[in-house]
C-alpha cells in the first residue's frame, strides 16, 4: 500500500461524519494536530474551540445532552487528557454519548521522561464504556483494516446497547502537520444493528400477575430526558387509584395526577401515618434520585417487592430492597405490561394526592410569607423563567431548592445529577445552549460559579444564555447538616467563606452583568433579564443572607408537618 503517516487521522474523521457526528469540541495544543486539520478541513462536521479542557468536556456534555447526537472531544496530550476526567465520569453516569480522542506521544516514549507523556492507555477505565487505541503506525492494508474497524466499534460504542462515553487514544509520531492533501482510499464502513429486547412471555405474565395482585403500587422516576410516549403510558396507568407516581423534574415527566415535590411531601408524613404511604410494591425507573428523604424513607420502610426497570448494564439497588431487576427500557416495558393491567379500587393514589394538595397549599403560605433568602429567590425564579426554556440547575443547593417547586410542564430540567458535582454546570449549560436553540437559563450557587467560570471563555456566548447565581458567600449546602456545621473548621473549610463576586469575571469576559440584593431589586433585574429584546449572555447575581437561608428553609419544613 501507498504511505500516508495521516491515513489513519483522515479515516477517522470520514468515518465520524459517516456515522453521523456532527459536532466535536477541540482544545489546542500540537500532538493533536493532526487531528485538528483533519476535522477543522472537514466541511460535515460543526468544530468548536474550547481551550480549557475540563471545560471543553462539559461543554461537549451539555451539547450532547441537548441533541441527543454523539459529540467529539480532541485535546493534545499529557494531563490535558486527565483534564477531562469529570466530564467522562458524568457522562457514563448520566449516559451522554461522547467521542473522546485523546493524542498521545509515541508509545515507546512513556515513562521516558518525556515532555507531555503520560500513561495515557485506558486512562479512564472505571468510567468509560470502552477504551480503544488506534496502531501509531498504517504499514499495510491489514494495519488500516485493523484502524478502521477499532474506529467504527468505538463509535457504535457510544451509543449501543447503552449511550456513554468512549475513549480512542491515538499515538502520533512527528510530522505532526503534513500528509493531508494525498489522495487516500476510502475508509471501511462496518455497522452495528439496533435491536430491541423484549420479555418472554412467562416473565411479562408472571410480572402482570404481580401487578394486579397489589393494591399499593408506587413507580418513582428518576433523571430522564424528555419522553412524550412515556409521559403519556404513565398517565394512562396513574389513572388506576391504586398507583401513584412520584417525578423529580428532572425526570422530565408531567401530569396533575404525578407527585413532583416528593421531599415536600414526604416532610409531612408522622410515623403513625407510614403505612397509609408504604406502597407493597415500588417500581424505580430512570437514572440518579435527588431526594435524600426518599432513599432513607424506602430503606427503612422496605415494599415486599421492588422491581428497578432500565436498560444500563449497572444493577442499581438504591432503596436496598431490590427483587427483580428488570433490563428494559422503561417505555418498552410498560408498553408490554399494559395490556395485562387491571385497574384495582384502592385509597393509596388518592392518599398521595390529598396529602400533596394539602402541602402544597401550606407551601404557598409559607411562600406568601417568607423573607428574603434562597428560598424566596428559588420561588421568584421559577415563576420568571420564559415559556418554553430548558433550566440548567446546579449542585448542590439550587437544584434541591427547585424540588420543593411543582414543575413546570414547559420546561426542560436538566442537571450534572450523574456524580452530582460543582465543577462543570455553567459548561454544560452553555453546550446546551447551543445544542437547544431554545431560551436558557442556569441556577447556580456562588462556588460552582467561580469553579467554572471558564465555561465563559468561549466565543459561543451568542444563544442569549441567562446564568443567575445565588451568592450567600459560600457553600450553603452545609449550614443545612448537623455535622459539618458543629465542627470548628465549618467555615473556613466546609462552608468555604468569601466575600467574592462576579462583576469581574463578568468583564473580563465581556458578559453583561447585573445584581440584585433584595426582592424589590430580584423583581426589576428579572424584568430587564427576561425581556423580549435581551438576546445576549448576561449574569444576574443574586446575594442572600448566608445564615438566614438554613434557618428559613429548616423553618419550611417544621412547618409542613
Amino acid at each position: 500500500m501507498k504511505q500516508n503517516n495521516k491515513l489513519g487521522v483522515r479515516h477517522l474523521v470520514e468515518i465520524c461524519h459517516q456515522k453521523g457526528i456532527e459536532s466535536i469540541v477541540i482544545s489546542p495544543g500540537s500532538r493533536n494536530a493532526p487531528l485538528i486539520i483533519a476535522f477543522t478541513k472537514s466541511p460535515h462536521i460543526k468544530c468548536y474551540s474550547i481551550v480549557d479542557e475540563r471545560s471543553a468536556g462539559f461543554f461537549a456534555l451539555g451539547l450532547a445532552q441537548q441533541t441527543n447526537k454523539t459529540v467529539a472531544l480532541v485535546c493534545t496530550s499529557g494531563s490535558a487528557t486527565l483534564n477531562y476526567a469529570p466530564a467522562i465520569a458524568e457522562a457514563f453516569y448520566q449516559r451522554i454519548s461522547l467521542l473522546v480522542l485523546t493524542a498521545d506521544r509515541p508509545v515507546e516514549w512513556v515513562d521516558q521522561a518525556d515532555s507531555q507523556t503520560i500513561r495515557q492507555k485506558n486512562i479512564f477505565e472505571n468510567y468509560i464504556r470502552k477504551s480503544f487505541e488506534l496502531p501509531q503506525h498504517l504499514s499495510t492494508n491489514d494495519d488500516v483494516w485493523f484502524a478502521d474497524r477499532l474506529i467504527c466499534e468505538a463509535i457504535d460504542r457510544c451509543q449501543q446497547p447503552v449511550s456513554g462515553p468512549v475513549h480512542i487514544n491515538l499515538p502520533a509520531s512527528e510530522p505532526l502537520y503534513e500528509g493531508f492533501d494525498d489522495q487516500i482510499p476510502k475508509p471501511k464502513i462496518i455497522s452495528t444493528s439496533e435491536i430491541q429486547l423484549s420479555l418472554k412471555d412467562d416473565q411479562l405474565k408472571k410480572l402482570a400477575k404481580a401487578w394486579n395482585s397489589h393494591t399499593k403500587k408506587l413507580i418513582i422516576c428518576g433523571m430522564l430526558a424528555p419522553n412524550d410516549a412515556l409521559n403519556k403510558l404513565l398517565t394512562f396507568i396513574s389513572d388506576d387509584s391504586s398507583v401513584i407516581v412520584l417525578t423529580e423534574n428532572t425526570s422530565n415527566l408531567y401530569h396533575s395526577n404525578f407527585n413532583s415535590c416528593i421531599d415536600r411531601t414526604l416532610s409531612s408524613i408522622t410515623e403513625d401515618e407510614i403505612g397509609k404511604f408504604k406502597p407493597k410494591l415500588l417500581i424505580s425507573i430512570g437514572n440518579q434520585i435527588i431526594s435524600k428523604k426518599i432513599k432513607v424513607f424506602f430503606r427503612e420502610y422496605r415494599p415486599e417487592e421492588h422491581w428497578h426497570v432500565d436498560s444500563s448494564d449497572l444493577f442499581l439497588d438504591t432503596f436496598q430492597s431490590l427483587t427483580q431487576n428488570i433490563p428494559l427500557n422503561p417505555l418498552q416495558f410498560f408498553e408490554g405490561l399494559k395490556p395485562h393491567i387491571l385497574f384495582k379500587e384502592s385509597n393509596f393514589a388518592n392518599t398521595w394526592q390529598q396529602r400533596n394538595e394539602w402541602v402544597k397549599q401550606k407551601h404557598h403560605a409559607i411562600l406568601e410569607n417568607c423573607e428574603y433568602t434562597d428560598l424566596k429567590v428559588i420561588d421568584e425564579l421559577l415563576k420568571a423563567i420564559p415559556l418554553n426554556s430548558n433550566l440548567q440547575m446546579g449542585n448542590s443547593t439550587p437544584v434541591r431548592y427547585a424540588q420543593l417547586f411543582d414543575n413546570r410542564k414547559d420546561l426542560t430540567y436538566n442537571c450534572n445529577r450523574g456524580t452530582s458535582g460543582i465543577d462543570g454546570s455553567l459548561s454544560t449549560a452553555v453546550g446546551a445552549s447551543i445544542g437547544n436553540k431554545i431560551p436558557t437559563t442556569i441556577i447556580l450557587g456562588d462556588l460552582s460559579f467561580f469553579y467554572d467560570s471558564n465555561g465563559l471563555w468561549n466565543n459561543y456566548l451568542n444563544q442569549g444564555l441567562k446564568v443567575i447565581i445565588i451568592n450567600n458567600r459560600g457553600g450553603g449546602i452545609f449550614r443545612f447538616l448537623d455535622g459539618p456545621s458543629n465542627t470548628e473548621a465549618f467555615e473556613e473549610f466546609f462552608e468555604a467563606t468569601h466575600q467574592l463576586n462576579a462583576e469581574g469575571i463578568a468583564k473580563s469576559f465581556n458578559v453583561s452583568y447585573q445584581k440584585a440584593m433584595s426582592l424589590k431589586e430580584l423583581s426589576e433585574r428579572l424584568t430587564e433579564l427576561y425581556h423580549p429584546n435581551n438576546n445576549k449572555t448576561c449574569i444576574l447575581e443574586i446575594f442572600t443572607p448566608r445564615e438566614k437561608n438554613a434557618e428559613v428553609l429548616k423553618d419550611y419544613f417544621k412547618q409542613l408537618l
